[in-house]
């Protein structure tokens, strides 16, 4: 069944192969896909032999910087991405890898050379306000993804665009750099930027040792601006609770996030604790495991509460995660509602079925059938995930949709927002601030 492919979610270099199709890729020749007027242009003018043709080709693009952002014809709201490499003659192929855009079937991602060029292309229609990441794999060895034993050597050919200034450190890529496309029409990100006239929270990182468990992790507590002042308040601060604490101090950087909420006063002060994953037990923990919601309830949380002035209402808790770690917040939620009241979720990997069970969306399933709890929910997923984790018919972005239907039906309060990215942290990073606002902000 799908659960396998849950353990390649965070798997550092093997997440890159799980893909989406949600867009389908057609071959650069393909009718169904305008050609871009760049390259057209180009292909022209080296038929007629214009010998500065490819150098200016190449001068435009180094200006414009690549992909290609052209308009789509004939379809109102979408654009032309051309993706680009300058190959030499030791260049034999060139394959899109590690985007949400492209298929992992190689014949639907490698890129087709101008003949009598240096120029390679690919061009995809998509969504004027996409955003996503994407690498170029050069010469790549064609070995099949689920065939690969050496995931070093697999991906030694991958390349960053050297033409794409836009580039991002992903954490669950293992922090390798990968560049992104942002469309005309993509959502701003002004919270996740650094402001050197905004206050600074404190992040202080240490390790918790779980009894319950039996091993070690890492743990992040955040607290905010002026909180000296802040903890003599008697009815305490509101509590964020991060599941795959690396990422949340990094790539999706929450520490900047609750500073620039917290100094435009659209969030009140508050707490975070980000909890990391020991080596190798992340899917074990995050999948609807009683035992880790316990060891939340009943470690983690009384330890913090010892040290800091938490909230005591769970309206003002928010529990947060992105893929398992979404499942995982949404299942600590509706086991401790007296905790949590408020549930972020991104890109919740809701069609998950324990080992034991036959059917998938187990959790929906439980959800529709048990008392309703005093849980409010942000729930998001990208459009371009919808051929990511797929058990019985069922895929990321279909099962996020069930699931907001069944809250909804039992009566939850819920927000649910759809981007236009694949499953990766560059695009939670923007989503996160706007499902604190929705959950906790202030009007």
């Amino acid at each position: 069944m799908g659960h396998w492919i849950s353990v390649l979610l965070r798997g550092v270099v093997l997440t890159i192969f799980a893909t989406t199709v949600a867009l389908t890729a057609q071959s650069p020749n393909s009718d169904s896909v305008p050609l871009s007027p760049s390259i057209a242009a180009l292909q022209r003018a080296v038929v007629q032999g214009k010998s500065d043709a490819e150098s200016q080709f190449w001068a435009h693009v180094q200006q414009t910087g690549s992909p290609l952002i052209e308009p789509a014809k004939g379809a109102s709201g979408n654009i032309l991405i051309t993706f680009l490499w300058k190959g030499d003659a030791d260049t034999h192929n060139v394959l899109l890898v590690n985007t949400a855009i492209a298929s992992s079937d190689f014949a639907e991602s490698q890129l087709a050379r101008i003949p009598g060029t240096d120029v390679w292309y690919r061009s995809y229609v998509a969504p004027a306000n996409a955003r996503f990441a994407y690498e170029l794999s050069v010469n790549d060895d064609m070995t099949p993804f689920d065939k690969v034993t050496d995931w070093g050597k697999r991906t030694s050919t991958f390349h960053v665009d050297p033409m794409n200034a836009r580039v991002f450190r992903s954490t669950i890529m293992g922090g390798r750099p990968m560049s992104y496309v942002e469309g005309p029409s993509a959502s701003p990100e002004s919270w996740i930027q650094t402001q050197a006239v905004t206050a600074k929270g404190h992040l202080e990182q240490t390790t918790f040792v779980s009894k319950r468990l039996g091993n070690t992790r890492d743990v992040w507590v955040y607290t905010p601006p002026e909180f000296d002042t802040l903890k003599r308040a008697p009815e305490g601060l509101p509590l964020l609770l991060v599941f795959d604490g690396g990422e949340y101090v990094s790539s999706v950087p929450t520490p900047t996030i609750l500073d620039n909420l917290i100094a435009a006063k659209r969030i009140p002060p508050m707490l975070a604790v980000f909890v990391g994953n020991p080596d190798g037990q992340r899917d074990q923990e995050l999948n609807v495991n009683a035992t880790f919601a316990d060891f939340i309830a009943s470690e983690l949380i009384p330890w913090a509460r010892e040290r800091y002035p938490i909230s005591h209402s769970p309206a003002n808790n928010v529990v947060a995660g992105s893929s398992s770690g979404g499942l995982a917040a949404t299942f600590v939620a509706y086991k401790y509602p007296k905790i949590f009241g408020n549930v972020l979720s991104q890109s919740g990997a809701y069609w998950f079925a324990p080992p034991i069970e036959e059917e998938p969306e187990f959790l929906p399933r439980t959800f529709s059938t048990s008392p309703r709890r005093d849980i409010r929910f942000y729930i998001e997923v990208g459009t371009l995930e919808s051929n990511r984790e797929s058990f019985k018919g069922v895929n990321m972005v279909s099962s996020n949709r069930h699931f907001r239907d069944v809250l909804v039906a039992r009566g939850y309060s819920v927000t649910y927002h759809e981007f236009v990215g694949g499953h990766s942290d560059l695009n939670w990073r923007g989503g996160f601030a706007e499902g604190i606002l929705a959950l906790i902000g202030r009007k």
